[in-house]
């Protein structure tokens, strides 16, 4: 998934997921807490968004673990949540996943690979702003080997 969107969360705590994110996370997904470590050490709170294809991947490799390993995974799955849209294309976060990554209003939906990453608004700008220069551009480029 790719691309960048800018939503708003409504009294209700719904987000409307767009048109190019709908094809790929389909009728029915996973939304699950997640977390980035940026190089200077600071860790972003964001919810992920999973199809449900990639969330059975990912319940798949946890059951695959060894149960001490597996047990690390208790609180992803602990606090995930099946999301269906409503009519009009917006999905319900619920009040725990939305106090986790501290969403406010105005809120981001990105994608990412294989799932979509939802940042409160000011989390992502703050964190997407450096990693626009240039010179980060280009290292991250390098490292990728492209």
């Amino acid at each position: 998934m790719t691309g960048m969107f800018e939503h708003t969360l409504d009294a209700k705590g719904r987000v409307f997921v767009p048109a190019k994110l709908r094809e790929r996370l389909g009728a029915s997904f996973h939304v699950a807490i997640g977390a980035s470590k940026e190089p200077d050490g600071e860790v972003c709170r964001y919810l992920a968004l999973y199809p449900e294809d990639v969330w059975q991947e990912l319940e798949e490799k946890i059951n695959a673990l060894p149960a001490a390993q597996a047990a690390q995974a208790d609180v992803l799955m602990a606090y995930a949540a099946p999301c269906e849209m409503d009519s009009q294309c917006r999905i319900l976060i619920p009040p725990i996943l939305r106090a986790y990554a501290q969403l406010g209003k105005e809120v981001v939906i990105t994608g990412s690979g294989n799932k979509a990453k939802l940042w409160d608004r000011s989390v992502w700008e703050q964190r997407s702003a450096p990693k626009l220069d240039p010179g980060m551009v280009a290292e991250m480029f390098e490292r990728l080997g492209l």
